[in-house]
């Protein structure tokens, strides 16, 4: 029996549609929680052997729902390989991992090609190409359609921000596409060009553990924790792009006070 009117109008639709799967991140772990399954993913991954769901849960010590609803976004930017409760990462994903440990300016460099080839990264252009427009809008009109909480366009938005894809005003809660200073190559540089990278780009896309440990001939030690300017290096690089430009500013007007001519 030919099918009906309707069923053929649907099957064609079907057929010619060749738009993206529209996915989104899991609204249950934040980026940088998401960040971590993949270090403990990193950690047990051999290479050969899938890494199991309950294994990968423990290790972390995060409930096992929660890495399984991260992995449909960690597979379809190409991060990892998923299967039925199993997991692996990709070529790509070890790098990432590898990159986050010890280079996060690198692994943000590494992560721009995989998210500027996500539906997401389009989306997000089009809707920023008249100028900035609040976070809070940007993040509603990127579920816009999508099935879940709101928290998943936030997390998008976070995504796009970490990959070099927009970048977030933290002062006034809008995001904007990069400025021309913003990396344009979807090769990372090697450890030569990194080192010019960093000396020409602004702080923020700067390493700031260098940054943080060169200034003022190198920070005091207090333990086993490094301090500069009463704080640690972790608190340096989870600052606030304006914040950590601040701080930025403390260290030149303290290095301009000490190089100052005496009388």
């Amino acid at each position: 029996m030919a099918p009906s009117g309707g069923s053929k109008r649907r099957s064609q639709r079907r057929a010619g549609s060749s738009s993206p799967r529209r996915t989104l991140p899991t609204y249950r772990a934040n980026p940088r929680q998401q960040f971590n399954i993949l270090l403990g993913l990193a950690d047990l991954d051999t290479g050969t052997t899938p890494v199991q769901r309950t294994a990968l849960a423990q290790h972390i010590d995060i409930g096992a729902a929660t890495v399984g609803d991260c992995m449909t976004f960690l597979a379809d930017i190409g991060l990892v390989q998923a299967g039925r409760g199993q997991y692996a990462l990709t070529e790509r994903g070890r790098e990432f991992a590898a990159a986050w440990r010890c280079d996060r300016a690198q692994a943000r460099l590494l992560l721009h090609p995989l998210l500027a080839a996500h539906w997401s990264a389009a989306a997000a252009t089009r809707l920023l190409a008249n100028g900035p427009v609040p976070q809070e809008e940007l993040a509603r009109l990127l579920r816009d359609d999508l099935p879940g909480v709101p928290m998943r366009g936030h997390y998008m938005v976070e995504w796009l921000d970490i990959a070099l894809i927009v970048e977030r005003d933290e002062e006034r809660l809008e995001v904007r596409l990069p400025t021309p200073d913003a990396p344009k190559s979807t090769q990372p540089p090697g450890p030569k060009a990194q080192e010019e990278h960093d000396e020409e780009q602004s702080p923020r896309r700067g390493d700031r553990d260098g940054a943080a440990g060169s200034a003022s001939g190198g920070p005091q030690s207090v333990g086993d924790v490094a301090l500069l300017l009463g704080m640690s290096r972790p608190e340096i690089q989870d600052l606030p792009d304006a914040r950590y430009a601040a701080f930025l500013e403390g260290i030149l007007a303290t290095l301009r006070g000490v190089l100052a001519p005496t009388a």
